[in-house]
This record gives structure tokens, C-alpha cells and sequence, in this order.
């Protein structure tokens, strides 16, 4: 028989006074479309409204053109993973606030957080791993220097 010699441990959601980088954030609205019967959100709208953030950081927050990236730049920000934490529900109507920071950083790719705040408690919480491409050949390359640069402003790791 097997025995399990320590409890699992879930992530707990954050409050609006432990968000690392309060200074920028993305506010979006749920509407009725976005919504199921009971009106609460589907969970594909929140991984279409993490992506509307992650642009929206890019350009605000970074200064790189995330839309430069992909064009003429032919340089993929591509998800290798992507997962979500649900803490509670969001109901239609409901104004979400996301707040984003960088966990990591390595040769080809770096990990995002994405805080989606309900009031000033974590609602949900996005977590993206992003390998940098070359569109052409679809191989992964170092990220650009101008990236790199960008995103070690926003590092914040619970455990440094």
C-alpha cells in the first residue's frame, strides 16, 4: 500500500498588498458573451484575456512592440506551456485587474505570472512559459537582447 508521507501543497491565492510590480496593470470587464449560463466566465475567455494582457504589457510596460516581434522581426513568442489557478470565481459584470511579473529567465525562453486580482484577492492566476522563435524556422533562438534586457526589470521570485 502506498502512503502518502506529506500533504500535497496548492497554491494559495495572493492579496493586492503582495503584488510585486502594483505600478502597471491591465483592467478588463466580463461580458455576457464571455460568460456560461450561470454567468460565470468560460475558462477559454481567461487564456484569450491573458494574452490581451501580455501584448498590453509588452508595449506599455517594456517598451518593445510586441507586434514588431512577430512581423518584421520574425521573432515567435510562443507558448510551450500555459496553465491557469483558480481561487474563486468570476461572475459576468465583474471587473478583473491583471498585474504581471517575470519568474524566470533562461537562454531561449522565460516564465511569466499573471495575477488576476478580484478586488484585492487573486481570482486566478496564469502561468506562461515562452520559447523565443525565428518564424521562418520555426527553431528556437536565444532571446533578442533588447527582450532580455526588458524582462529583468520585472524578475520577481518568491524564493530569492
Amino acid at each position: 500500500m502506498n502512503k502518502i508521507s506529506k500533504p500535497a501543497s496548492f497554491p494559495r491565492p495572493v492579496n493586492r498588498a503582495d503584488i510585486p510590480f502594483p505600478g502597471w496593470s491591465y483592467k478588463h470587464i466580463f461580458r455576457h458573451g464571455q460568460c456560461d449560463p450561470a454567468g460565470i466566465v468560460y475558462t477559454p475567455e481567461f487564456f484569450n484575456v491573458f494574452n490581451h494582457v501580455i501584448e498590453a504589457w509588452f508595449c506599455d510596460c517594456l517598451g518593445l512592440s510586441y507586434y514588431d516581434f512577430l512581423g518584421p522581426r520574425r521573432t515567435g513568442l510562443g507558448y510551450v506551456n500555459a496553465h491557469a489557478e483558480f481561487f474563486s470565481p468570476v461572475k459576468m459584470g465583474e471587473e478583473v485587474e491583471y498585474f504581471v511579473r517575470v519568474s524566470r529567465i533562461g537562454g531561449k525562453s522565460y516564465a511569466l505570472e499573471l495575477n488576476a486580482m478580484l478586488g484585492d484577492t487573486e481570482a486566478l492566476r496564469g502561468l506562461f512559459t515562452t520559447v523565443t522563435t525565428n518564424l521562418d524556422t520555426h527553431s528556437s533562438i536565444d532571446i533578442p537582447t533588447d527582450l532580455r534586457g526588458a524582462l529583468n526589470q520585472y524578475v520577481f521570485s518568491d524564493n530569492a
